[in-house]
Formats: structure tokens, C-alpha cells, sequence
């Protein structure tokens, strides 16, 4: 798993680099969808390198968890004055229109209303057509009856055509623009409880259940993710808003502190993704 994981580690720096060239030379560059993991990556060599600036990361929708990176080159740049951020959307798509609707486009999927279908039914059966996850971007549930997917606009065809089965019920697709209607798709439970500090281990044990002896062997033993990054660190202290994975338990969101108990506990708040 670890070499598994350095080498794709060491493909995705490749990747980068031969990014940057091609920005120097005057082209925008697009290294497709990325995982949040690999966004954090890449942000850290592209601020190493003094690359930054030239970075746009955009995945469809203003909260997209799967991106893809756009570098654009210096004469774009400063049309924009500074650095491109997801808030100027509008702006950066006007420069780079035909790079950013290659790489980024959107398939509605409707079912019959037969059955209902999940996130996993959805990119279940967009894989079985022999598509890698890594070619796509998020996949989005509107309702418990559509989705839509984000993928290269090369792929637009190739799933209205083949894409007429998602699990056991019978589905069309159509070219998607997302608008007003759109959603992410999440869905969050809330979590409260009293934690003895901010340590990881406190945080983890008050989210799954487990008791803090247990909690700290889940992140010795590599089964916890902070911001998508692995964390072995029992006494890392945590800053709200941090996204946690804890394998076997999902995803949490923690949102805050909030005060201490009269026993001198911290008030956690946080979210479960469902």
C-alpha cells in the first residue's frame, strides 16, 4: 500500500511538471480531476516551485470535492491582476472557455422513478462501463431519482449513448449545465459531545464511539485522515473547520469548540457526511 502510494505520489509530481513546462511555454495546462488528496499535493509543489499563482483548480460547481488543475500562463495572469481564485469563476472561464469546457463538463442521469438510487448505484454502474475513476469528477444526487456526473466533455457522448442502467432500473442521460437548481448532493448528521481537548485522538474517540485507547490505535495504525492526508499523530491538535476520515466510520466535518463544560470539558460541534 505505502509503495502503491509513493508511486502515485511520484506520477502526480511528473505530472506537475510537465504542467509547468508547458505553461512556460505560453499554454494553459490541464492535469485532470483530481482527489482532495491529491489537490493538497499538488498545491504544495506548485507553492514550492513558485508556481502558485499561475494555479486555477475548478471541478464544475463552487464546492466540487474532485477538481481538475488549470495552469495558465503569465499573459493570463494578468488580466486577472492577481493569482486566479474559485470565487472569480466567471472571469477565468471568459480566458480559458475552450480549455475549461474540454475538461469539464456535466451528464444529467434521470431514473424511471422505479427505485431509488444512491451515490454508489450511480458510480457503480458508470464504472461498470469500463470508465476509471480518476476520469471522472464528483457525481452529485439531486434526488433520490437523478444524479449528475462530472466528467470531460469527451465523455458526454459516450455516457448519454451507453449509460441506460443504473443498478436495476432504467435511467436517460442528457448534457448537463448546472444552475440555480443544482446541488452538491450531501447530506450531514449532526454530532455534539464534550471532548477533554482538542488532540486528535479526544476528537476521534467523540465522533465514532470508540474509547480513546481504541481511538489511538486507529490513527497509529493509519486508518484516519485529517484534511484527506494521513495522520499518525495521536496529539495533533485540531483547528475547526478540519474535514476528518476515519476508515469503517466515514467522514466527518468538525465545525467548532464551543466553550468549555463547568467540569472544564470542550462542547465539540461537528457533521457526519451520510
Amino acid at each position: 500500500m505505502t509503495e502503491r502510494k509513493e508511486s502515485g505520489t511520484a506520477m502526480l509530481s511528473a505530472r506537475i511538471g510537465d504542467a509547468i513546462e508547458k505553461c512556460t511555454r505560453g499554454e494553459v495546462a490541464v492535469i485532470p480531476f483530481l482527489t482532495p488528496r491529491e489537490r493538497r499535493q499538488a498545491e504544495r509543489e506548485l507553492r514550492t516551485s513558485g508556481n502558485w499563482e499561475a494555479a486555477w483548480f475548478y471541478g464544475g460547481y463552487a464546492t466540487a470535492e474532485r477538481t481538475c488543475l488549470f495552469l495558465l500562463p503569465d499573459y493570463l495572469t494578468a488580466l486577472l491582476e492577481v493569482a486566479p481564485t474559485e470565487s472569480e469563476t466567471e472571469e477565468v472561464l471568459s480566458l480559458i472557455g475552450e480549455e475549461a469546457e474540454a475538461a469539464v463538463a456535466a451528464v444529467r442521469i434521470k431514473g424511471s422513478g422505479y427505485r431509488l438510487l444512491s451515490h454508489r448505484d450511480y458510480l457503480g454502474s458508470i464504472l461498470g462501463l469500463g470508465l476509471e475513476r480518476d476520469a471522472l469528477g464528483d457525481v452529485a444526487v439531486q434526488n433520490e431519482h437523478e444524479a449528475v456526473v462530472f466528467c470531460p466533455q469527451k465523455l458526454v457522448p459516450f455516457l448519454c449513448e451507453m449509460l441506460t442502467k443504473v443498478a436495476s432500473d432504467t435511467v436517460k442521460c442528457k448534457p448537463y449545465t448546472p444552475d440555480e437548481k443544482f446541488t452538491d448532493g450531501k447530506k450531514y448528521a449532526p454530532i455534539s459531545g464534550t471532548v477533554a481537548s482538542e488532540r486528535l485522538d479526544c476528537v476521534v474517540a467523540a465522533l465514532t464511539g470508540m474509547s480513546r485507547e481504541e481511538a489511538q490505535r486507529a490513527v497509529r495504525s493509519g486508518l484516519v485522515e485529517v484534511e484527506f492526508e494521513e495522520e499518525d499523530r495521536v496529539d495533533l491538535f485540531l483547528t475547526p473547520p478540519q474535514t476528518l476520515s476515519v476508515r469503517g466510520y466515514g467522514r466527518f466535518i468538525l465545525r467548532a469548540f464551543d466553550g468549555e463544560t463547568r467540569k472544564g470539558r470542550l462542547r465539540l460541534r461537528a457533521d457526519k457526511l451520510i
